[in-house]
């Protein structure tokens, strides 16, 4: 071999192992946390707000996390619509209540669940909320309803699928009331300007069904509580599309640790003063072009410590209810094809 050609076939070896060590870096840097999160905007504080004002702590540097802000979804608000998103990739993590998840899985959509948050038990606001009417309606009892227009804030997830529920439990159908999709921050004008007969919000309460009890001139009718639909429960559950989690299995297991820190700061934070969360809340809100009338009522109770993994029978109960009115086939999903505690950091591997 000439002293050119062995030249030439070093110079090849070269730049295949530097070609080779630039995949390898690549891959390796797309697997182990270094991909930004494409997430929704939101018009309200979210948690990491929250934590660096209250604490300084900048948890999402600590954890190594970068997330990507997207607009949020034209045309709707909602778990139903975040969980289309998050199916079509337009975003890498979204959340939603259970029925929109099962719908979804259930209808081969890739997407998983892993970390539940909003807690429903009897003491908490999630379990405290039911379906408000005006002072002088004429509906008192769930049997009332019937013929009913009832605002929502989306189809297809939690307040859609608890009505249909207690509705049966009281001998109607959901074909005889009409479901109305309102945005929670105009529900209480819909009810008040009687443009609806009820307004549900998620069917969990939280700052504008507080803010309209306030105001007065309305009813909880009985019966409507979530809790007292299904009892104590995890209602809610974020999560990644299918193929993110398989590319990027540190980044998501960054992600969910720093997310489930950041909200049990907020926990504690709450619990020692309440009310300079709600100040902080309402500051955030002030700079983000929210509204900072809200924080009055914001709750840091919704998720509590006592619920750290999702479990089985939560979504179990959905699934039965799903089966109950022929919404699904026996044995057409199963709670651990929507769900996965792998990436909890308190799961116990």
């Amino acid at each position: 071999m000439s002293n050119k050609i062995k030249i030439l076939t070093i110079a090849i070896i070269v730049v295949a192992i530097a070609g080779a060590g630039w995949f390898f870096t690549k891959k390796s840097q797309a697997t182990t946390g270094d991909v930004a999160i494409r997430v929704f905007e939101t018009t309200s504080p979210n948690q990491w707000e929250l934590v660096k004002k209250l604490t300084g702590r900048d948890i999402l540097a600590e954890e190594g996390v970068m997330l990507a802000p997207v607009p949020s979804v034209a045309g709707g608000s909602g778990g139903t619509t975040a969980l289309q998103a998050l199916l079509a990739k337009n975003v890498d993590t979204a959340g939603s209540a259970w029925p929109a998840w099962i719908n979804i899985v259930a209808s081969g959509g890739r997407i998983k669940a892993l970390l539940g948050t909003t807690v429903s038990t009897k003491d908490n606001k999630s379990g405290t909320s039911g379906l408000l009417v005006l002072e002088e309606s004429s509906i008192r009892t769930i049997k009332d309803l019937a013929g009913k227009r009832i605002a929502v804030n989306v189809l297809g997830a939690e307040a859609d699928y608890v009505i249909r529920q207690y509705l049966k439990k009281n001998g109607l159908a959901i074909s005889q009331v009409q479901l109305v999709v309102v945005p929670s921050e105009n529900q209480e004008q819909m009810l008040r300007s009687r443009q609806v007969d009820a307004v549900a919000w998620t069917s969990n309460g939280g700052s504008y069904f507080d803010m309209t009890v306030e105001r007065g001139g309305v009813r909880e009718i009985p019966g409507t509580r979530n809790y007292e639909t299904k009892g104590e429960a995890i209602l809610f559950g974020i999560g990644f599309h299918n193929d993110f989690i398989e590319k990027h299995p540190d980044t998501v297991r960054r992600y969910i640790k720093a997310y489930d820190t950041a909200r049990r700061i907020i926990f504690a934070e709450y619990k020692k003063d309440p009310e300079l969360v709600k100040r902080v809340y309402g500051e955030i809100s002030a700079e983000k072009g929210s509204n900072p009338r809200l924080a009055k009522y914001y709750q840091a109770t919704s998720w509590t410590p006592d619920f750290p993994l999702i479990v089985e029978k939560d979504l179990q109960w959905w699934i039965d209810r799903f089966i109950e009115d022929g919404l699904l086939k026996p044995g057409q999903v199963k709670p651990t094809d929507i769900f996965t505690n792998e990436f909890n950091p308190l799961s116990k591997k």
